[in-house]
């Protein structure tokens, strides 16, 4: 299992390694400002709906959702 510890990172960092990560759903990267509008085009795409990532509105900042998301699911790379 391969997964993204947020803590230490720089929005543009763990946006990268995650595009990186599931180049195959095509997630790309965005501005720290949009990392709402990032979560919510995660949100639509089967794998990450499938394994119940959770919405960004709770958090105020990324790194909150970041964790809470790598806590909920089992990250793999997509093939």
């Amino acid at each position: 299992m391969i997964t993204y510890d947020p803590r230490g990172m720089e929005w543009d960092q763990y946006c990268r390694l995650m595009a990186e990560l599931f180049g195959g759903n095509q997630l790309g990267t965005v501005p720290e400002e949009n990392w709402r509008d990032w979560v919510d085009g995660m949100n639509g795409i089967g794998y990450f709906v499938q394994s119940g990532i959770p919405d960004h509105r709770p958090y105020d900042e990324w790194q909150d959702w970041a964790k809470a998301m790598a806590g909920t699911m089992s990250i793999q790379p997509v093939l």
